[in-house]
C-alpha cells in the first residue's frame, strides 16, 4: 500500500513538473510575441542583434550544412531509385524521393543540425548567465534581457531552420532530376509536373509551418531551460542536458504530429 501510495505521489509530482515546465515555456513565448508586435522594440540595436543571430545560426554554418545535405539527398535517392527499380516502381521514384526527402527527412535533420550546434550553446550560455548574475546585471543597467538576449535568438532559430531547410529541399529537388534524368532536358516537364502536384498550397503552409515550429523548439527550449538553472554552477551542464533532451523531444513530437496530419 505504502509501495502505491509512494508511486501515485511520484507520478503526480512528475506531472505537476511537467506541467510548470509547460506554463512556463508557454508564457515566455507570450512575452516574446508581445514584444515581437511591439513597434517600440525595432531599433537599430535590436535589428543588428537579429542579424548577427542569424549569422551565427545560419550563414556561418551554410557550407559545412549544404555538403551535409548532399551527402544525405545523394544516398537516399540513390537507395529510393535501386528500391524502385528492383521492384518495377521507377515511375513513382520521383514521387518517393521528393515525399520522403524535401517534406520529412531533411527538416528534421535540419532541426537536428541546428539544436546540436546553436540549440546547446544557447541553454549554455543563458545559464552561465544566469548563474553569474549577467541578467541582473543587464536589467540594472536597463538593458532588457528579452529584447536583446532572448527575442533575437528566438527569430534567429525560426528564420535560420526555414531558411536551411528550404536550401536543402532545393539541393534534394536538383539532385534527384539529375539522379532520375541525367543531364538532359527531356524529363523537364514531368517533373515540374510532379513537383506542382506534391507542392499544392496545403502541403507547402504545412511544411512552412512545421520548420517554424522546429525553429521555435530549438532555441525557446533551451532558453527557458537556461533559465530554469539554479545559481550554481555545477547545475549549468544539468540544465543544457535536460534543455537538450526536451528539445529532441519537442522535435520528434512535431515530425509526428506533421505525419499524423498528413497521412493519417
Amino acid at each position: 500500500m505504502n509501495f502505491f501510495a509512494a508511486t501515485l505521489e511520484s507520478l503526480g509530482a512528475k506531472l505537476v513538473g511537467w506541467f510548470d515546465v509547460g506554463y512556463g515555456m508557454f508564457a515566455f513565448l507570450a512575452r516574446a510575441l508581445m514584444l515581437l508586435l511591439d513597434p517600440a522594440t525595432w531599433n537599430r540595436a535590436t535589428f543588428d542583434v537579429v542579424i548577427k543571430q542569424v549569422y551565427f545560426t545560419a550563414v556561418q554554418i551554410l557550407h559545412v550544412f549544404l555538403g551535409y545535405a548532399l551527402v544525405i539527398s545523394w544516398l537516399i535517392i540513390t537507395i529510393i531509385l535501386s528500391t524502385a527499380r528492383e521492384f518495377g516502381l521507377t515511375e513513382f521514384a520521383t514521387e518517393m524521393a521528393i515525399r520522403v526527402l524535401v517534406l520529412e527527412l531533411l527538416p528534421f535533420l535540419t532541426a537536428l543540425f541546428i539544436a546540436l550546434r546553436s540549440g546547446s550553446a544557447i541553454n549554455t550560455e543563458v545559464a552561465l548567465m544566469r548563474v553569474n548574475n549577467e541578467l541582473d546585471a543587464l536589467d540594472h543597467c536597463k538593458v532588457p534581457p528579452m529584447q536583446f538576449e532572448f527575442l533575437p535568438r528566438l527569430i534567429g532559430g525560426v528564420v535560420s531552420v526555414v531558411t536551411l531547410a528550404t536550401l536543402a529541399g532545393l539541393v534534394a529537388l536538383l539532385l534527384a532530376y539529375l539522379s532520375i534524368y541525367g543531364m538532359s532536358m527531356a524529363g523537364f516537364e514531368a517533373f515540374t509536373r510532379t513537383v506542382a502536384k506534391i507542392f499544392d498550397f496545403r502541403i507547402v503552409a504545412g511544411l512552412a509551418m512545421k520548420c517554424a515550429l522546429f525553429g521555435l523548439a530549438v532555441t525557446l527550449i533551451p532558453v527557458t531551460a537556461g533559465l530554469e538553472t539554479p545559481k550554481k554552477l555545477f547545475m549549468v551542464p544539468v540544465s543544457v542536458l535536460r534543455g537538450m533532451m526536451r528539445v529532441f523531444f519537442a522535435i520528434v513530437a512535431i515530425e509526428v504530429m506533421s505525419l499524423a496530419l498528413k497521412y493519417i
